[in-house]
Protein backbone atom coordinates (compact mmCIF):
# COMPACT_ATOMS: atom_id res chain seq x y z
CA UNK A 1 0.00 0.00 0.00
CA UNK A 2 2.68 2.22 0.76
CA UNK A 3 4.44 1.75 -2.24
CA UNK A 4 1.53 2.41 -4.19
CA UNK A 5 1.05 5.94 -2.53
CA UNK A 6 4.51 7.07 -3.32
CA UNK A 7 3.59 5.93 -6.99
CA UNK A 8 0.76 8.11 -7.38
CA UNK A 9 2.07 11.09 -5.39
CA UNK A 10 5.32 10.94 -8.17
CA UNK A 11 2.33 10.40 -11.07
CA UNK A 12 0.20 13.21 -10.09
CA UNK A 13 3.85 15.81 -9.27
CA UNK A 14 4.74 14.39 -12.99
CA UNK A 15 1.84 15.37 -14.63
CA UNK A 16 1.62 18.94 -12.59
CA UNK A 17 4.96 19.72 -13.73
CA UNK A 18 4.68 18.56 -17.15
CA UNK A 19 1.23 20.91 -17.49
CA UNK A 20 3.11 24.02 -16.13
CA UNK A 21 5.66 22.67 -18.60
CA UNK A 22 5.35 25.59 -21.44
CA UNK A 23 4.77 28.41 -18.78
CA UNK A 24 8.20 27.76 -17.31
CA UNK A 25 10.12 27.58 -20.86
CA UNK A 26 8.19 31.07 -21.87
CA UNK A 27 9.58 32.86 -18.95
CA UNK A 28 13.38 31.18 -19.33
CA UNK A 29 13.39 32.09 -23.08
CA UNK A 30 11.92 35.73 -22.87
CA UNK A 31 14.44 36.21 -19.93
CA UNK A 32 17.40 35.03 -21.94
CA UNK A 33 17.05 36.07 -25.44
CA UNK A 34 17.91 39.53 -26.19
CA UNK A 35 14.59 40.96 -28.45
CA UNK A 36 15.00 43.43 -30.81
CA UNK A 37 12.14 45.36 -31.95
CA UNK A 38 11.94 49.21 -32.95
CA UNK A 39 10.75 51.46 -36.03
CA UNK A 40 11.03 48.84 -39.15
CA UNK A 41 10.63 51.32 -41.92
CA UNK A 42 8.50 49.70 -45.20
CA UNK A 43 7.93 50.74 -48.22
CA UNK A 44 4.54 50.40 -49.96
CA UNK A 45 5.73 50.51 -53.84
CA UNK A 46 5.27 46.54 -53.76
CA UNK A 47 7.70 43.52 -54.27
CA UNK A 48 10.11 43.52 -57.32
CA UNK A 49 9.52 40.17 -58.95
CA UNK A 50 12.30 37.78 -58.89
CA UNK A 51 12.35 33.99 -59.87
CA UNK A 52 14.28 31.62 -57.63
CA UNK A 53 17.26 29.53 -59.56
CA UNK A 54 18.52 27.50 -56.57
CA UNK A 55 19.02 26.91 -53.50
CA UNK A 56 22.15 26.18 -51.08
CA UNK A 57 22.31 22.64 -49.99
CA UNK A 58 26.59 22.46 -48.63
CA UNK A 59 27.24 20.03 -51.66
CA UNK A 60 28.07 20.11 -55.27
CA UNK A 61 26.69 22.03 -58.25
CA UNK A 62 23.49 24.39 -57.30
CA UNK A 63 22.80 26.16 -61.02
CA UNK A 64 24.25 25.50 -64.13
CA UNK A 65 23.49 28.03 -67.17
CA UNK A 66 24.37 29.38 -70.18
CA UNK A 67 25.83 32.43 -68.44
CA UNK A 68 27.38 30.89 -65.16
CA UNK A 69 27.69 28.10 -62.54
CA UNK A 70 27.42 28.61 -59.16
CA UNK A 71 28.82 25.47 -56.74
CA UNK A 72 28.80 25.48 -52.91
CA UNK A 73 31.76 23.48 -51.08
CA UNK A 74 30.70 23.10 -47.56
CA UNK A 75 29.79 27.01 -46.51
CA UNK A 76 31.38 28.64 -49.64
CA UNK A 77 29.59 29.55 -53.04
CA UNK A 78 31.65 29.88 -56.06
CA UNK A 79 29.80 31.96 -59.00
CA UNK A 80 31.64 31.61 -62.32
CA UNK A 81 31.37 32.42 -65.88
CA UNK A 82 32.57 35.28 -68.66
CA UNK A 83 31.48 38.39 -69.34
CA UNK A 84 30.77 39.63 -73.31
CA UNK A 85 34.57 39.65 -74.56
CA UNK A 86 34.65 35.99 -73.14
CA UNK A 87 36.82 36.99 -70.19
CA UNK A 88 36.58 34.87 -67.05
CA UNK A 89 35.01 35.97 -63.87
CA UNK A 90 34.51 34.41 -60.31
CA UNK A 91 32.76 35.40 -57.08
CA UNK A 92 33.14 34.04 -54.15
CA UNK A 93 31.55 34.51 -50.60
CA UNK A 94 29.93 32.57 -47.57
CA UNK A 95 27.12 31.75 -45.58
CA UNK A 96 27.24 30.70 -42.44
CA UNK A 97 23.38 30.09 -41.38
CA UNK A 98 21.01 26.88 -42.67
CA UNK A 99 21.25 27.66 -46.54
CA UNK A 100 20.76 29.93 -49.27
CA UNK A 101 17.91 31.43 -51.58
CA UNK A 102 19.44 32.35 -54.95
CA UNK A 103 17.38 34.65 -57.67
CA UNK A 104 17.72 36.54 -60.83
CA UNK A 105 15.83 39.62 -62.20
CA UNK A 106 16.84 42.61 -64.04
CA UNK A 107 17.45 44.89 -60.81
CA UNK A 108 18.50 47.49 -62.93
CA UNK A 109 16.42 47.36 -65.92
CA UNK A 110 19.49 47.23 -68.58
CA UNK A 111 18.82 44.15 -70.34
CA UNK A 112 20.73 41.52 -68.35
CA UNK A 113 19.70 39.39 -65.47
CA UNK A 114 21.34 40.24 -62.32
CA UNK A 115 22.16 37.75 -59.51
CA UNK A 116 20.28 37.90 -55.98
CA UNK A 117 21.33 35.75 -53.14
CA UNK A 118 19.22 35.55 -49.54
CA UNK A 119 20.98 33.75 -46.77
CA UNK A 120 19.84 33.79 -43.15
CA UNK A 121 21.89 34.08 -40.46
CA UNK A 122 22.12 32.36 -37.27
CA UNK A 123 22.90 35.51 -34.70
CA UNK A 124 20.98 36.27 -31.86
CA UNK A 125 19.65 39.52 -33.85
CA UNK A 126 17.05 37.10 -36.12
CA UNK A 127 15.91 38.35 -39.13
CA UNK A 128 18.48 41.38 -38.78
CA UNK A 129 21.34 38.75 -39.01
CA UNK A 130 20.32 38.31 -42.78
CA UNK A 131 22.74 38.43 -45.65
CA UNK A 132 21.84 39.46 -48.70
CA UNK A 133 24.43 39.52 -51.93
CA UNK A 134 23.48 41.43 -54.91
CA UNK A 135 25.79 40.53 -58.25
CA UNK A 136 24.52 43.24 -61.17
CA UNK A 137 25.73 43.00 -64.87
CA UNK A 138 27.20 46.04 -66.27
CA UNK A 139 26.53 46.29 -70.25
CA UNK A 140 30.09 44.12 -70.88
CA UNK A 141 28.71 41.38 -68.65
CA UNK A 142 30.77 41.73 -66.05
CA UNK A 143 29.54 41.24 -62.75
CA UNK A 144 29.58 44.31 -60.21
CA UNK A 145 29.14 43.15 -56.19
CA UNK A 146 26.71 44.52 -53.40
CA UNK A 147 26.15 43.19 -50.34
CA UNK A 148 24.36 44.03 -46.78
CA UNK A 149 23.53 42.68 -43.45
CA UNK A 150 20.19 43.66 -41.63
CA UNK A 151 16.35 42.66 -42.15
CA UNK A 152 15.55 41.09 -45.38
CA UNK A 153 12.54 38.97 -45.63
CA UNK A 154 11.08 36.30 -48.47
CA UNK A 155 7.60 37.00 -50.34
CA UNK A 156 6.00 34.84 -52.51
CA UNK A 157 7.26 36.30 -55.02
CA UNK A 158 10.50 38.24 -54.37
CA UNK A 159 11.90 40.22 -51.19
CA UNK A 160 10.42 42.65 -49.60
CA UNK A 161 12.79 45.12 -49.23
CA UNK A 162 13.30 44.93 -53.34
CA UNK A 163 10.46 47.06 -54.50
CA UNK A 164 10.46 48.58 -58.26
CA UNK A 165 11.14 52.23 -58.50
CA UNK A 166 8.84 54.65 -60.39
CA UNK A 167 11.68 55.75 -62.30
CA UNK A 168 12.27 52.13 -63.54
CA UNK A 169 14.93 49.80 -61.90
CA UNK A 170 14.60 48.82 -58.15
CA UNK A 171 15.08 50.39 -54.87
CA UNK A 172 16.73 48.34 -51.99
CA UNK A 173 15.66 48.88 -48.27
CA UNK A 174 18.20 47.99 -45.58
CA UNK A 175 16.55 48.58 -42.16
CA UNK A 176 19.84 47.49 -39.85
CA UNK A 177 20.64 48.16 -36.05
CA UNK A 178 23.81 49.00 -33.94
CA UNK A 179 24.19 48.15 -30.22
CA UNK A 180 22.68 45.36 -28.00
CA UNK A 181 19.64 46.06 -25.18
CA UNK A 182 22.17 44.70 -22.71
CA UNK A 183 24.95 47.14 -23.38
CA UNK A 184 23.65 51.08 -23.93
CA UNK A 185 20.65 49.97 -26.11
CA UNK A 186 19.86 49.41 -29.58
CA UNK A 187 19.62 52.21 -32.55
CA UNK A 188 17.93 51.13 -35.31
CA UNK A 189 19.09 52.44 -38.71
CA UNK A 190 16.80 52.55 -42.23
CA UNK A 191 18.79 53.48 -44.84
CA UNK A 192 17.43 53.15 -49.04
CA UNK A 193 19.86 52.05 -52.26
CA UNK A 194 18.56 53.07 -55.97
CA UNK A 195 19.56 50.44 -58.67
CA UNK A 196 20.65 51.72 -62.05
CA UNK A 197 23.13 51.43 -64.92
CA UNK A 198 24.71 48.41 -63.20
CA UNK A 199 25.48 50.66 -60.19
CA UNK A 200 23.68 50.99 -56.38
CA UNK A 201 23.75 54.49 -54.73
CA UNK A 202 22.31 55.93 -51.87
CA UNK A 203 19.15 57.72 -51.23
CA UNK A 204 19.54 60.36 -49.57
CA UNK A 205 16.53 62.34 -49.46
CA UNK A 206 12.15 62.06 -48.80
CA UNK A 207 11.24 59.00 -50.59
CA UNK A 208 7.55 57.88 -50.73
CA UNK A 209 7.04 60.14 -47.91
CA UNK A 210 9.78 58.91 -45.80
CA UNK A 211 12.95 61.44 -45.10
CA UNK A 212 16.26 59.01 -45.42
CA UNK A 213 18.54 57.89 -43.55
CA UNK A 214 16.15 56.86 -40.54
CA UNK A 215 17.42 56.64 -37.57
CA UNK A 216 15.25 55.61 -34.14
CA UNK A 217 16.45 53.96 -30.72
CA UNK A 218 19.41 54.49 -28.19
CA UNK A 219 21.35 57.06 -30.15
CA UNK A 220 18.76 58.48 -32.73
CA UNK A 221 19.42 62.31 -30.84
CA UNK A 222 23.32 61.63 -30.59
CA UNK A 223 24.88 64.40 -33.43
CA UNK A 224 28.61 62.08 -33.50
CA UNK A 225 26.41 58.57 -33.90
CA UNK A 226 24.56 60.55 -36.89
CA UNK A 227 27.63 61.68 -38.39
CA UNK A 228 28.40 57.95 -38.15
CA UNK A 229 25.13 57.00 -40.10
CA UNK A 230 25.76 59.67 -42.11
CA UNK A 231 29.00 58.72 -43.58
CA UNK A 232 28.22 54.98 -43.93
CA UNK A 233 27.38 54.78 -47.57
CA UNK A 234 26.94 51.04 -49.46
CA UNK A 235 27.83 52.98 -52.43
CA UNK A 236 29.40 51.21 -55.62
CA UNK A 237 29.84 54.43 -56.90
CA UNK A 238 33.08 56.62 -56.29
CA UNK A 239 31.18 58.98 -53.63
CA UNK A 240 34.01 61.46 -53.28
CA UNK A 241 32.37 63.67 -50.81
CA UNK A 242 31.54 60.94 -48.30
CA UNK A 243 33.92 60.86 -45.25
CA UNK A 244 37.10 59.54 -47.26
CA UNK A 245 38.81 56.52 -45.24
CA UNK A 246 41.80 56.98 -48.27
CA UNK A 247 42.21 55.91 -51.59
CA UNK A 248 39.44 58.21 -53.43
CA UNK A 249 41.67 58.43 -56.74
CA UNK A 250 42.83 55.13 -59.09
CA UNK A 251 46.46 56.87 -58.93
CA UNK A 252 47.02 55.19 -55.56
CA UNK A 253 49.08 52.26 -56.00
CA UNK A 254 48.54 48.88 -53.38
CA UNK A 255 52.45 48.62 -51.74
CA UNK A 256 52.11 46.11 -49.07
CA UNK A 257 49.75 44.85 -46.30
CA UNK A 258 50.85 44.17 -42.66
CA UNK A 259 51.50 45.68 -39.19
CA UNK A 260 52.59 48.75 -38.20
CA UNK A 261 54.41 48.36 -34.74
CA UNK A 262 54.96 52.19 -33.18
CA UNK A 263 58.54 52.87 -33.51
CA UNK A 264 59.18 53.56 -29.77
CA UNK A 265 58.27 49.96 -29.51
CA UNK A 266 61.44 49.16 -31.74
CA UNK A 267 65.21 49.87 -30.13
CA UNK A 268 67.99 49.22 -31.97
CA UNK A 269 68.78 45.14 -32.07
CA UNK A 270 71.50 44.17 -29.17
CA UNK A 271 70.99 47.88 -27.60
CA UNK A 272 70.70 47.89 -24.09
CA UNK A 273 68.51 50.17 -22.07
CA UNK A 274 69.02 52.13 -19.10
CA UNK A 275 66.48 52.65 -16.53
CA UNK A 276 66.28 55.91 -17.76
CA UNK A 277 66.07 55.43 -21.33
CA UNK A 278 63.47 52.57 -20.59
CA UNK A 279 61.16 54.89 -18.75
CA UNK A 280 61.41 57.58 -21.60
CA UNK A 281 60.02 54.91 -23.72
CA UNK A 282 56.22 55.11 -25.21
CA UNK A 283 54.77 51.26 -26.05
CA UNK A 284 51.17 51.34 -27.52
CA UNK A 285 49.90 48.34 -26.12
CA UNK A 286 46.78 48.54 -27.76
CA UNK A 287 47.82 49.04 -30.74
CA UNK A 288 50.12 45.56 -30.32
CA UNK A 289 48.05 43.38 -28.21
CA UNK A 290 45.50 44.27 -31.92
CA UNK A 291 47.91 43.36 -34.38
CA UNK A 292 46.22 45.93 -36.28
CA UNK A 293 46.38 45.23 -40.26
CA UNK A 294 46.24 47.48 -42.82
CA UNK A 295 46.45 47.84 -46.77
CA UNK A 296 49.47 49.79 -46.77
CA UNK A 297 49.34 52.54 -50.25
CA UNK A 298 51.93 54.50 -52.31
CA UNK A 299 51.14 57.91 -50.66
CA UNK A 300 52.01 56.12 -47.02
CA UNK A 301 48.02 56.35 -46.40
CA UNK A 302 46.37 53.22 -44.90
CA UNK A 303 43.26 51.01 -45.44
CA UNK A 304 41.47 48.59 -43.36
CA UNK A 305 40.18 45.53 -45.06
CA UNK A 306 37.13 46.23 -46.95
CA UNK A 307 33.51 44.83 -46.71
CA UNK A 308 34.01 43.54 -50.80
CA UNK A 309 37.22 42.90 -52.37
CA UNK A 310 37.63 43.29 -56.63
CA UNK A 311 40.56 42.42 -58.16
CA UNK A 312 40.36 43.45 -62.01
CA UNK A 313 43.58 41.44 -63.79
CA UNK A 314 45.27 43.11 -66.73
CA UNK A 315 44.06 40.14 -69.20
CA UNK A 316 40.54 41.45 -68.50
CA UNK A 317 39.58 38.47 -65.47
CA UNK A 318 37.81 39.69 -62.59
CA UNK A 319 37.83 37.84 -59.34
CA UNK A 320 35.11 39.22 -56.18
CA UNK A 321 35.42 38.57 -52.93
CA UNK A 322 33.10 39.22 -50.51
CA UNK A 323 34.20 39.60 -46.41
CA UNK A 324 38.06 39.04 -47.88
CA UNK A 325 40.85 37.55 -45.38
CA UNK A 326 44.15 38.86 -45.03
CA UNK A 327 45.43 36.12 -47.53
CA UNK A 328 43.32 37.04 -50.21
CA UNK A 329 45.09 40.01 -51.03
CA UNK A 330 48.55 37.92 -52.20
CA UNK A 331 48.47 38.51 -55.63
CA UNK A 332 48.46 42.41 -55.10
CA UNK A 333 51.82 41.52 -54.03
CA UNK A 334 52.58 40.10 -57.74
CA UNK A 335 52.05 43.27 -59.48
CA UNK A 336 50.96 46.61 -59.90
CA UNK A 337 47.27 47.48 -58.89
CA UNK A 338 46.09 50.76 -58.69
CA UNK A 339 43.33 51.10 -56.08
CA UNK A 340 40.00 52.84 -55.92
CA UNK A 341 37.48 53.00 -52.69
CA UNK A 342 34.23 52.49 -53.62
CA UNK A 343 31.45 53.47 -50.62
CA UNK A 344 31.86 53.43 -46.55
CA UNK A 345 30.95 50.27 -44.30
CA UNK A 346 30.67 52.20 -40.54
CA UNK A 347 29.96 49.60 -38.05
CA UNK A 348 29.64 52.35 -35.82
CA UNK A 349 31.56 55.39 -34.53
CA UNK A 350 35.33 54.96 -35.47
CA UNK A 351 34.43 52.32 -36.95
CA UNK A 352 34.96 52.29 -40.69
CA UNK A 353 36.27 50.64 -43.66
CA UNK A 354 35.79 50.68 -47.31
CA UNK A 355 32.83 49.29 -48.39
CA UNK A 356 34.10 47.87 -52.14
CA UNK A 357 38.66 48.11 -53.09
CA UNK A 358 38.98 47.79 -56.23
CA UNK A 359 42.54 46.83 -57.48
CA UNK A 360 43.17 47.12 -61.47
CA UNK A 361 46.53 45.60 -62.31
CA UNK A 362 48.35 47.82 -64.47
CA UNK A 363 49.46 46.51 -67.83
CA UNK A 364 53.86 46.34 -67.61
Amino acid sequence: MRKFSVCTFFIIFLSIAFMFQPCFAQTSTTGTRPTFQGNLVRLNNGVFPLVKVAECDRQGSAYESADFNIYIRGSVLSIQGRDLSGNAWTAETSFSGPGCKIFQADLDVNGRQDLIIFAPGIGSRGLYDTHLTMLLFDAAGKPVPWSATGYFSLTSNGIAEISPSPSGGAVVLHNYIVGHPSWGGVSYIARLYKVANAEISTVESVYSGTAFPVITGARASDPTFQKAVGEKSLSTVDDSQKAATGAQTPSLHFVRYGTEIPAAAKPPSGTILTPEQGAGITIDMSALNAGVEHLILSDGSKLDLPTVLILDSANGARRIVFSPESRDLTQLENGSYSIQQLGTDCLDVGDCRPFILRAVEQSQ
